[in-house]
């Protein structure tokens, strides 16, 4: 669009080309890099944003090498987009994922050199007024439920992504706020019916007369877990702990908004509230046979792997999700954030 341009272009495909050959690294996705003096300088630009090529078809964003020409298997190629001061502001000050959020809303106008800034003093206040979610990918490894998580739980198969949301705010962990937040993430994926499990605590009475009250099907399980303690006499004295739990099927945002309203303490002293998409919840027990006695070490409960669980942890202020979907375990070579953003409430945005 700028013919003018074109040996300046040129000259900095150049360079970038010397830059990675002589260094040996690739250039990483959401990286920006100071335009090169003399290059491009009456744009005004001062920097280059390294990015997918999201303005041409997805198959162009992945190329698949030729091993008989010494090829690697896959190479990712990058486009750089030249962008201005306020722009590099705005990514040091909101990140990497919600700036390629605004990119992805253009159509042609970052191919022209002559382009305006796309962050204005507006933009900015919209997104202050946000909520901030800060997510981290967990690492899935066996200690994952027990070191991490801390909950007597596991997914019948294997875990492909496991994500930590917590609220980025002056009440960062504020219980309140997760609350909020965790009712407005389940209704904002409209998909019901969902299936909650929570702690119970002594008085059973209480939490199944308000299930018939609100004409919520229920079941209710046990699960044991063998305690230990030293004792003075040799070897250790033995107990079994039974904590009770109950599932419900929620049909509507009405429903849910109830369950939280009953059922929140659980996870407010550290006992186990989470949600599902599937109700094929099941119960694994873990046995122990010494000299013809069985006892019972431990039971978890065990969620089919093609669904995902949401599990409310530390005092319920934060959210874990375990998901073997589509919807949430996709590849990370693509825009993850980017797709994670849709499954959240359109007041939220990824820090």
């Amino acid at each position: 669009m700028q013919q003018d341009a074109e040996s300046d272009l040129i000259e900095l495909v150049y360079r970038l080309t010397l830059e990675a050959w002589k260094t040996g690294h690739a250039y990483d996705l959401g990286e920006y890099l100071p335009m090169p003096d003399g290059l491009l300088s009456k744009y005004g630009f001062a920097a280059l944003y390294v990015t997918t090529p999201f303005y041409f078809e997805e198959s162009f964003q992945v190329h698949k090498g030729d091993a008989a020409f010494g090829e690697p298997e896959t190479v990712l190629p990058v486009w750089f987009v030249p962008i201005f001061a306020s722009e590099v502001a705005y990514i040091e000050q909101y990140g990497t994922e919600e700036f390629n959020e605004m990119l992805h809303e253009t159509e042609m106008q970052l191919l022209n050199l002559k382009r305006h800034p796309l962050v204005g003093e507006e933009a900015i206040e919209a997104l202050n007024a946000k909520r901030q979610l800060l997510v981290l990918e967990c690492e899935i490894t066996d200690n994952l439920f027990e070191d991490e998580i801390q909950r007597p739980l596991l997914l019948d198969g294997p875990l492909k992504k496991a994500y930590a949301i917590d609220l980025d705010s002056e009440a960062q962990g504020n219980a309140v706020e997760t609350q909020t937040f965790l009712f407005d993430f389940l209704n904002h994926q409209n998909r019901f019916p969902i299936y909650t499990t929570f702690f119970a605590f002594e008085e059973d009475k209480d939490n199944k007369a308000f299930f018939t009250q609100h004409q919520m099907s229920f079941t209710s399980h046990v699960l044991s877990k063998q305690k230990q303690t030293d004792g003075w006499l040799r070897g250790k004295r033995t107990s079994t702990r039974e904590s009770h739990y109950f599932t419900v099927k929620i049909e509507d945002a009405k429903m849910l908004e109830l369950i939280l309203e009953q059922a929140y303490a659980a996870a407010l002293i550290n006992e186990l509230f989470m949600f599902s998409y599937s109700d094929r919840l099941s119960i694994q027990r873990e046995v122990e046979t010494t000299y013809r006695k069985t006892r019972v070490l431990e039971d978890r409960f065990i969620y089919p792997e093609e669904t995902t669980v949401v599990i409310v942890g530390h005092d319920g202020g934060m959210l874990y999700v375990l998901s073997n979907e589509e919807h949430f375990a996709y590849d990370l070579r693509t825009d993850w954030a980017k797709r994670l953003r849709q499954q959240l409430p359109s007041d939220t945005v990824i820090r």
